[in-house]
Parts: C-alpha cells; structure tokens; sequence
C-alpha cells in the first residue's frame, strides 16, 4: 500500500485530505525495530529500543495476553531507571535495571503488565545483550515471566537513533502572539545556528556540511517517527510543508489520522549524495521502507530556524526515479 502513495510524482496540496483518509488503513501488525541514543551514558546500554507483538506472538491461554498486541517502547535511561510504554496507551511500566558488557538485569519492575519485582524481596530478571550492527539480541538467563518473555525476546531489535526534539505544538501552529517555543518548528539542535546552511557548521566544506546534517535530520526522523508522537516527526518539517498540510483540510484531524499511520515501521536513510541548490535549499535521494515496502523517492531539504528541515512530506512527493550509482554534490 505505501508504494501506492510513493511511486506518484507529486501530491497536489488539497490532496493532504486524500493522504488523512488512507492514513487508517496502515498495518498494524509489523517486524520490530529499535533506535539508540547516542549521548554518553553511565550505563553500557542505553536507548529506547521499540518492539512489535502480534497476536500469533501471544499464546491464546495467556491470562491477559491481548494486552501485550502492540507497539512497544522500551527505554533504557543512563542513571538506570528505565519506562516500558505501549504506542496506543503510554507508559505502563517502570524501574531500575543495571546493565553490565554482556548482561541486563531489571532489578525493580512496577507496572501493570509483567510480573513484579521488588529490588528487597525478589531476585532480577536478568537476560544476556549481544549487539551486532545494528541489532541487538536479548536472552533470557534468569526469567520465569512469560510476559516479559514476550515482550523481550520474541525477535531481535534493529537500531536506529533516538529522537531529541521537543514537539510541535499542533493546536494552532499559525497563531499570532503563541509563545516563541511553541510558534516554531523544534531543531534538532540544542540552539539556532547563526547564519546560512553551508556556514553553520564546524568547518567543514558545503557539500559535507550539509550532508552531515541532512544524515543526522534522517536518523532524527527514524527515531521520531518510532515515538508515535506526530508533533516530534512534524517538528522536524519546514513551515512550508505544515502549510500544505493545514491547506489541506484541519490540522488536528490530519495529527489524528497520521498517530494511527505511525504505528507502521518507517525507515528512512540517504543513498545519493546531497545536491546543494543554493545555500539553504537541498535535495537527495532517500530510501523510503515503509510497512516493509521500499522504494527511492526524491526529498527537499531546507535550512530554516537555524538547522536543516524536511522540506518534503514523505507521502506528498516528489517521488523521483530510481537514483543512479553517483548523484555529485551540486555546489
């Protein structure tokens, strides 16, 4: 279904309300995947790592177990607290856990799905981490819950990196006199940078500035997108684009039909090189997997409140030819 959407060439902008009534029809039953937070930690492994369980997951005798069908996040913190939350319900879990080169052990667990465990009267569920690439493999060693079974080991995790952004505020994004931090789009920076694309970075030449950026903004979107919060994935779009997508009929229903559509995997990640249109406008090849399904598509870039943006909505277009080998970088 998503290639459906991405091989056409471009989307009209009152075609926003065509793209809010198929937003419904996403898969809902998908192959995990998980994203890593890359900031230094004091625990070996952290991150919010993001799991899918079906209903064939779940053994039908299980008392309790159709709560465990959904999209789960797992996020590991590095003081060692850690939260468990379902994408459609939120956080259900909490507790401390503590992470060693090869093993994981959840030393308190309070919530309302798995079995409890009280850091003074129970022993840890402990489990053993291997990572490779960009997977990463849980193995039970001392764990008797088949909840927490499930949602642990059931598949092995992908990585992506997690989303830093703060949301858009979605009420009224256009509002006159809003406060500053909810009029404008979060950057994935700390700060604004202070003049053009190419000359806000850290010395580096113009076609490697923005690359580098525009890379980081695409594994921002990987981890964005893995919240199912639609304020941080549009928080990392231009003001053009949310216009369009506002022109296109009210902006809460589109908020309200794109949080189901997040429940579909989405991947996206560079395979041409940047092509610089003029200082603070780009262009690259991306490779689009969405739902499982993968197809190039042409994005717009643009440099905007001080970092670089999504200046194309994935499902509106441009959707390019497939990209040759080498795309240089246009200065």
């Amino acid at each position: 279904m998503a290639g459906k959407y991405l091989a056409r060439a471009r989307w009209a902008k009152s075609g926003a309300i065509a793209v809010v009534a198929v937003l419904t029809t996403a898969l809902f039953t998908l192959p995990a995947f998980a994203f890593f937070q890359s900031a230094p930690a004091d625990q070996p492994l952290t991150g919010v790592f993001t799991v899918t369980i079906s209903k064939e997951d779940v053994p039908s005798s299980l008392p309790g177990g159709p709560a465990l069908i959904g999209l789960w996040n797992l996020t590991l913190n590095g003081d060692g607290t850690y939260s468990l939350a379902r994408q459609d319900v939120g956080q259900v879990v909490t507790g401390k856990f503590e992470a060693g080169p090869a093993t994981l052990s959840f030393d308190e667990w309070n919530g309302i799905v798995g079995c409890t465990i009280t850091s003074d009267n129970d022993e840890p569920a402990t489990y053993a981490w291997r990572k490779a690439e960009d997977t990463l493999t849980l193995t039970p060693i001392a764990d008797s819950c088949t909840e927490r079974l499930i949602l642990l080991t059931t598949r092995t995790l992908g990585g992506f990196e997690a989303c830093s952004v703060a949301p858009r505020s979605l009420t009224d994004p256009f509002a006159p006199g809003a406060p500053a931090e909810e009029d404008q789009l979060a950057a994935p920076t700390a700060e604004p940078i202070q003049g053009t694309g190419v000359a806000a970075q850290e010395g580096l030449d113009e076609g490697a500035d923005a690359q580098e950026a525009i890379d980081n903004l695409l594994r921002q979107a990987n981890g964005c997108w893995a919240t199912g919060d639609p304020g941080r994935f549009l928080a990392l779009h231009s003001d053009e684009v949310i216009q369009e997508i506002a022109f296109g009929g009210p902006l809460e229903t589109f908020v309200r039909e794109l949080r189901l559509f997040m429940s579909t995997t989405l991947s996206m990640k560079r395979i041409g090189d940047v092509n610089l249109t003029d200082p603070d406008h780009a262009w690259a090849y991306v490779e689009i997997a969405l739902g499982g399904e993968t197809q190039p598509q042409r994005i717009d870039f643009v440099f905007e409140n001080g970092t670089w943006l999504f200046d194309t909505f994935f499902l509106f277009g441009p959707s390019g030819p497939t990209p040759p080998a080498e795309v240089g970088i246009a200065p």
